[in-house]
């Protein structure tokens, strides 16, 4: 692949990853102050936070657990559903299965990363766990499950990570397969986590930057078992590597819309 052919996976796959961000963050915490209200707990939801109109002394146990659970739990079944669905169309051209997979590793993250980091800054559903009454050895525990988890599963996704390329090229060589990476998922990782930084920008807090960097636990098996796959060979129908102007504008319509609406609140 050539350096244009690059830059343009490169663009294309950023755009859709902040489209993904956008979804799967709007369907997480609206899902978290929707469990909210069902114990009469008032909640906003903002582009870098989700406030709760209650004292700390007056949430109960039973709150936090339902609460702070609902998101990363529906987190996971999404993915899961996403998931599936990206297995039956991987072998189909074309780069909205990648916004689909984007998804898939944000809601991965949602969960295992929010496991994670939840633990280690008690914050989201390590808020969950402190009410469990894990101690240090157990929060250790868990951080330690939710790192070999988002590890083996980013090695169970490297070989489809590499089928999307067929959207670009007839045959992805051995030789190219971690370049390919490189463009289509690792910068457009990193290049959209400054995106979301500025987007969000002064209020995101350490905690989501934490979280949301997690994913480079996923990243890396990828990156590293893509450098060990065989040439993939896919349908021989002429292709040609074009910037989609319909992502980047959808994208930037998302992030206009993101920071607006979340600005003022969405309140249950």
């Amino acid at each position: 692949m050539s350096r244009r052919e690059n830059l343009i996976i490169w663009i294309n796959s950023t755009t859709l990853f902040l489209v993904a961000y956008v979804l799967v963050y709007s369907i997480i915490g609206l899902a978290t102050i929707i469990s909210a209200s069902a114990f009469d707990i008032s909640a906003e939801l903002f582009y870098n936070q989700i406030y709760f109109h209650i004292r700390s002394r007056d949430w109960t146990s039973d709150a936090v657990k339902v609460v702070f659970s609902t998101g990363p739990i529906l987190a996971l079944l999404v993915g899961l559903v996403l998931w599936i669905l990206y297995t039956k169309v991987e072998e189909e051209a074309g780069i909205l299965k990648v916004l689909v997979l984007w998804m898939v590793m944000h809601c991965i993250i949602y969960f295992f990363g929010d496991m994670m980091m939840g633990a280690l800054f008690s914050r989201g559903l390590g808020y969950v766990i402190m009410y469990l009454y894990f101690m240090d050895t157990g929060k250790m525990i868990i951080t330690l499950f939710a790192l070999m988890a988002l590890f083996t599963i980013g090695l169970i996704m490297a070989r489809q990570t590499l089928y999307t390329a067929n959207a670009y090229v007839n045959t992805l060589h051995a030789r190219q397969t971690k370049r390919f990476v490189l463009f289509q998922f690792l910068l457009p990782f990193l290049i959209g986590n400054i995106i979301i930084i500025l987007v969000k920008f002064p209020g995101i807090t350490l905690f989501e930057i934490f979280l949301n960097g997690s994913m480079v636990v996923l990243m890396i098996p990828i990156y590293i078992r893509a450098g060990m796959m065989q040439d993939l060979f896919f349908e021989e129908e002429t292709k040609a590597a074009t910037i989609s102007w319909i992502s980047i504008l959808t994208a930037m319509i998302l992030l206009i819309l993101f920071r607006v609406v979340f600005g003022f609140g969405v309140r249950f």
